[in-house]
């Protein structure tokens, strides 16, 4: 739900109850603007001045059952008016692109961003985060434009000089030097990925130290590349370092077969550490009914949730009615964030990682050992950058060991004995990632201890494993609870192998058209030769070599190319076929680049970049 004043919170949160949702993610702050009685930013006018409505939004939610997460915009100056803004300009606190630029001065941005190296800054964004968990009986604190506007920001003086100091380097030739290319661009790009990880650390601890049960979630970019390389959103690693309870990505499309991808992409980065719930957009959509079907593609590709956005507009409070009686539920599921830590450890014949899924022979036995209640933490990482039970060929989930249930005095709120262990009771089940019960594997209950080790036959197609259950600490009230395994799958011994795909007749084609229509002149400034590595069922090895306006191919490798690409055959196909471009698939990390960084940026408008 959007900022602004004047909201009917009981009815609000009454309506999201009876129709079967169990959170509201409510703006109620963005850049330097709250629309709340802060005392760290400048509250936002046209409210009542007697009234708190954050404080009647927590109160309501908890009255209905409903999870209040209060979402704030981190660094875009949406709503800071413009003597604010020139105050900020002024003390050098906004963000600068590569050409010295505001935001506000960009088509492509449209408005000021604070800068993330600048102390006061900082301390804002913070103390902002933080006032929310010390004032406010709230579920959760919701980061969003935890990021970056675009690569090309921000080249302010202060980043320069700070870049300078942390990264221990001199730059000659600003910003050239730290543009891609550069000789310290990869410096450049962790140091701005650094700026923000380090930050969300910071209000990740401190959070939860003030409040152990809060949760700290992040609207996620959907593109695990882009993020990264781009945005400096290396949100992945905040997933391993504990940072995060859960991520919503932003999968904003109308197009589910984007979507499946997207959603795919996303939980396999998690690692099954923390829950992903996928945000739709249903300001895109035209029903409930679409949104329903969204809902269903994201949840077979493996969320343990959905987002809807946004509430408040469009028609979405609307279609809830439908949607309960399609995709929600009158007795809502309990939140998997809220689950205690949990471990799966998987076992059996030809168990191993094939792409998003752990992958199994169907009907072969297979043996799970299951801890829930125990305090476990994420593996080391070896040089591939697989955890240390992927590499031994196991699947492990680990749910954030910040809220273990053996260290009672991490959770006084909950545990009021240290030395009385809290119990935890369930059912253990294999389903599918949508929700289906395929089998049940019997009781779990930590009276008799926290491991188990079942064995059951592999079923066909996607499954995990998942705990429902409740956890009661001394004369406590339970609180349910569901944990999940990572995705397996599976597979017959008489599945077929995949049809090798025509690439090479299909690449020919791609190319003659190209020279035949003339499109090759929009590459005839440059002299390169460019290598192309399919991968998977009709992949293999191609060149191209561009000089002076002409064209040539062939197949196998080529010495010394100028840039590599590296994409599936499948991929490939599409982008002859003229289904994809190469920047959705870099954008999803289907394709990767290497060589002449340079020569790619100046090629990238010709080469669909």
């Amino acid at each position: 739900m959007g900022e602004g004043y004047g909201r009917d919170w009981l009815a609000i949160m009454k309506s999201l109850a009876d129709n079967g949702f169990n959170a509201l993610f409510s703006n109620f702050s963005t850049g330097t603007v709250a629309y709340y009685p802060s005392e760290v930013l400048a509250v936002a006018p046209g409210g009542e001045p007697a009234r708190d409505e954050l404080a009647e939004a927590a109160k309501a939610a908890k009255e209905n059952g409903v999870e209040l997460h209060v979402w704030r915009i981190n660094w875009a100056l949406s709503r800071t008016p413009p003597e604010a803004l020139d105050e900020l300009d002024s003390a050098g606190r906004l963000q600068r692109n590569s050409r010295g630029g505001r935001g506000r001065d960009d088509p492509a941005v449209k408005v000021d961003w604070l800068c993330p190296s600048h102390p006061d800054n900082r301390k804002l964004e913070k103390e902002a985060m933080l006032e929310l968990v010390r004032r406010y009986d709230i579920a959760g604190i919701h980061f969003d434009y935890m990021r970056f506007p675009s690569g090309d920001y921000c080249f302010c003086d202060n980043c320069r000089s700070r870049f300078e100091i942390e990264a221990k380097v001199h730059v000659e030739s600003w910003p050239e030097d730290v543009r891609q290319g550069g000789a310290l661009a990869e410096k450049w790009r962790e140091w701005r990925r650094g700026l923000l990880t380090s930050l969300a650390e910071e209000i990740s601890d401190e959070a939860h130290g003030l409040k152990p049960d809060i949760s700290v979630s992040l609207a996620v970019w959907p593109h695990l590349e882009a993020a990264r390389a781009e945005l400096a959103q290396d949100w992945p690693d905040w997933v391993r370092g504990g940072v995060l309870d859960f991520v919503c990505p932003m999968d904003y499309t109308s197009d589910r077969k984007e979507l499946s991808g997207l959603v795919e992409a996303q939980v396999r980065a998690t690692r099954g550490a923390i829950p992903l719930y996928a945000g739709l957009g249903a300001f895109q959509l035209k029903s409930a009914w679409a949104l329903s079907k969204q809902v269903q593609v994201a949840r077979a590709a493996g969320a343990d949730g959905f987002v809807a956005f946004a509430y408040g507009s469009g028609d979405l409070a609307e279609w809830l009615p439908e949607l309960r009686s399609t995709v929600a539920a009158a007795d809502p599921a309990p939140m998997p964030h809220r689950g205690p830590a949990a471990r799966f450890s998987f076992a059996g014949p030809a168990v191993a990682e094939q792409g998003r899924w752990g992958q199994a022979a169907a009907s072969a036995q297979l043996e799970v050992e299951l801890a829930v209640g125990e305090q476990v933490t994420l593996g080391e990482e070896d040089e591939s950058g697989e955890g240390a039970a992927q590499a031994a060929g196991m699947l492990r989930r680990v749910t954030d060991a910040r809220t273990p249930v053996t260290s009672y005095e991490q959770r006084p709120d909950i545990i009021p004995s240290v030395g009385e262990r809290q119990r935890i009771s369930g059912r253990i089940v294999v389903e599918t990632p949508a929700g289906l019960v395929l089998l049940t594997l019997g009781a779990f209950d930590t009276a008799s201890g926290l491991e188990r080790t079942l064995r059951f036959p592999c079923p066909e197609g996607g499954f995990r494993i998942a705990v429902y259950g409740a956890t009661r600490a001394g004369d406590g009230d339970p609180q349910d609870f569901v944990v999940r395994s990572p995705l397996l799958r599976g597979a017959t011994v008489t599945e077929e192998e995949p049809q090798a795909v025509p690439v090479r007749e299909e690449l020919d084609r791609f190319w003659a058209e190209i020279c035949e229509h003339g499109g090759v002149q929009r590459l005839s400034e440059f002299s390169a030769t460019l290598q192309i590595d399919a991968t998977g069922p009709g992949g293999g090895q191609w060149w191209v070599r561009l000089r002076q306006g002409k064209c040539e191919s062939g197949e196998g490798p080529v010495e010394n190319p100028d840039l590599t690409f590296t994409l599936s055959a499948e991929d490939l196909l599409a982008i002859t076929r003229g289904e994809s471009s190469p920047r959705a698939l870099w954008e999803r990390g289907r394709l990767r680049t290497s060589g002449d960084a340079g020569l790619l940026r100046d090629m990238g408008e010709a080469l669909g970049f």
